[in-house]
């Protein structure tokens, strides 16, 4: 007599990936909190961590030896892009020519789009503003630099650290 695979209920399907969340936002309450408000902190996280479930939300899962292109690209382009920057502000005649963009994304990796966004943002001269059926909407400082060389960059070494993981 052998006994058949049950089907899992939608409630531990719900809280299969509760390890994971669990753990980051503790994680994330510690770095932000310098480990303290503990009282504040046990319900948000419970929170957080339940609603993280709820919402079947795909845990990240990166590739850390990918990690560390994507750490010299990035502080490259902020080092460059502040230098250009300020030699702007110090020289008024420089040319600048800023316009709203579109970008069209390569992957399909929604944590991709997010981080990249984000990451954007925090580069000098750009700012990402949002999505729309593909297309990154950025605001940049000049046009006619090659802005979209890196972010297309910086989309390719984000996917290689994220990689696109299959729902169950």
């Amino acid at each position: 007599m052998t006994l058949a695979a049950q089907p899992r209920s939608d409630f531990s399907l719900k809280l299969r990936n509760s390890p994971f969340w669990l753990l980051l936002h503790v994680g994330l309450w510690t770095l932000l909190s310098s480990g303290s408000g503990w009282y504040l902190g046990v319900p948000v996280i419970a929170a957080a961590t339940l609603l993280s479930c709820w919402l079947q939300a795909t845990p990240w899962y990166l590739r850390l030896t990918r990690v560390p292109a994507l750490a010299a690209f990035f502080i490259y382009e902020l080092l460059l892009g502040g230098w250009d920057v300020a030699r702007r502000a110090l020289h008024p005649q420089m040319p600048m020519d800023p316009a709203w963009v579109r970008y069209e994304l390569q992957t399909p990796n929604a944590q991709v789009h997010l981080l990249l966004s984000a990451i954007v943002g925090l580069m000098p001269g750009t700012l990402a503003s949002h999505f729309e059926s593909g297309t990154l909407h950025l605001h940049v400082l000049d046009q006619q630099q090659s802005w979209a060389d890196t972010v297309a960059r910086m989309e390719h070494l984000l996917a290689a650290v994220l990689p696109e993981v299959e729902r169950r």
